[in-house]
């Protein structure tokens, strides 16, 4: 059942408005636009903006200053105005939200709307760079940045927009990885020990996603959720791999004060958020809640760990190695219970992925000669290549009993 069928029930008068909105919301209804569409239009409000920036750019000497203002200022107040009149007024439809049937400016087009709006904020980066050029103003791009997210910070909210929370989400980590590696920043933080701090910062997006569950923008909730999530699992990977942090090692000109605030930030946002994690018991909630916060104190612990290049317990693995891998292969097996309580599949493929992952970085590690890697590569090849059987034969279980709980629910 789509919700362009429970639109033609709702419009033949059987059921109220209220109740379509709790049948749409019972039984998770998607929109009818097909995901072609919305990649389609993504793809190309990325492609006019950065056309448009190019035939500026081209251009330059020849456009007088106060045509280069007026232009810029005009696509971004165009591209908004079109996409707020084909969105139907900023009311477009969602699965939380649907078309009411009547007629709307524009023709209803929401997910090309949406697209404009997406150019839109593009386009008004743009118009900050083109105005610090113009008036040969500070050529700190950390600046600029911050100046673009902050100026898109309430379009998400505004119209109701998942894709705009998204970019806004990836201005503030962009804006974060340039401020962190410029020189005169007060949070400065280079070197390879600025990977935990995208690591917190993925682990506070996704604490901020968990608070939004029970607010009526449900969507920013996954969006933030899969982001964050996402982007802890890749950033304390490397914490597996074998002498990192060791290598280039300068502790003395980080910032001692980023990494505890950030930390303690996530670990106190994970902890409230996993209260609206309805779908886990009580004591998965505690569980899943203590485990992303310990995960947090791991990351902040392990900027001030001294290390030493000679300081191995197996091959080339530190102790730091060795405690960041068994707590990396213990979280992917509560990942995946946990995706498995919740019916997301991206849960569940996040954990057995980074599980294979972590096991590879440890075994790499472990060795050291050539004849005595080579012979294990050989042996536990085979033992890999089995085990690879497994985890696949278990994610495909996992995601029928997702289906079966799925299914189970709808009924």
């Amino acid at each position: 059942m789509k919700i362009s069928d429970i639109e033609k029930i709702h419009a033949a008068g059987i059921i109220t408005a209220e109740q379509r909105d709790q049948i749409i919301a019972r039984f998770g209804l998607k929109d009818d636009t097909g995901k072609f569409l919305v990649i389609v239009s993504f793809i190309g409000a990325v492609l006019v903006a950065a056309g448009i920036a190019l035939l500026i750019g081209a251009h330059w000497d020849e456009i007088p200053r106060g045509v280069k203002l007026f232009a810029g200022l005009a696509l971004v107040l165009g591209a908004h105005g079109m996409g707020w009149w084909l969105r139907g007024g900023g009311d477009a439809p969602s699965p939380a939200r649907p078309a009411t049937g009547a007629p709307q400016p524009g023709g209803n087009y929401p997910r090309i709307g949406e697209a404009l709006h997406f150019a839109g904020s593009l386009l008004f980066l743009a118009n900050i760079a083109l105005v610090g050029q113009i008036y040969h103003l500070s050529s700190r791009p950390a600046n600029a940045f911050l100046l673009w997210w902050l100026g898109i910070a309430a379009l998400p909210w505004l119209l109701r927009s998942a894709a705009q929370f998204a970019l806004l989400l990836l201005g503030i980590g962009i804006w974060l990885g340039v401020e962190i590696n410029d020189a005169t920043s007060l949070i400065r933080f280079d070197d390879e020990h600025q990977v935990l701090v995208y690591a917190l910062l993925g682990l506070v997006f996704a604490g901020f996603g968990f608070l939004l569950r029970r607010s009526a923008n449900k969507d920013f909730s996954t969006v933030a959720e899969t982001f964050g999530l996402l982007a802890f699992s890749i950033f304390s990977y490397p914490l597996t791999w074998s002498g990192f942090l060791s290598w280039g090692y300068r502790h003395a000109e980080l910032n001692p004060w980023l990494l505890p605030g950030l930390g303690t930030l996530a670990a106190l946002l994970v902890a409230l958020g996993c209260r609206q994690l309805t779908a886990l018991t009580t004591q998965w909630r505690v569980t899943w809640g203590a485990t992303l916060a310990g995960a947090a104190a791991l990351v902040v612990v392990a900027n001030f760990v001294p290390q030493q290049s000679g300081w191995y317990w197996f091959g080339h693995l530190t102790p730091l190695n060795i405690v960041a891998a068994i707590t990396f292969f213990v979280y992917g097996l509560l990942q995946v219970q946990v995706g498995v309580q919740e019916r997301s599949r991206f849960l569940v493929n996040l954990g057995v992925v980074f599980i294979a992952l972590d096991i590879i970085a440890t075994y790499i590690g472990l060795f050291s000669t050539m004849a005595f890697t080579g012979l294990m590569f050989v042996v536990s090849g085979v033992f890999l290549i089995l085990f690879a059987v497994f985890l696949e034969k278990k994610r495909r279980a996992l995601m029928k009993q997702i289906s079966a709980q799925t299914t189970g629910a709808k009924l």
